[in-house]
């Protein structure tokens, strides 16, 4: 798996069409960018907070989408 290193600022940037770019990401890299971060870190809240607005449990997503 390709690891890279994200900030809560990145994901937070808005794009060209006004959106931002966690909202973009798939499951499947948010997953691996939850996976990369430390416990209680903001890219990790940022992830969690994601996961609620969807719809979902963050534990349901992260674990169906692990690879």
């Amino acid at each position: 798996m390709k690891t890279t290193h994200e900030t809560a600022e990145s994901l937070a940037r808005r794009g060209r069409w006004g959106r931002r770019r966690i909202e973009t990401l798939g499951w499947k890299r948010m997953a691996a960018i939850y996976a990369a971060e430390r416990p209680g870190s903001p890219v990790r809240k940022m992830v969690e907070r994601e996961a609620r607005r969807c719809g979902y449990a963050p534990r349901t997503v992260l674990a169906l989408n692990a690879e």
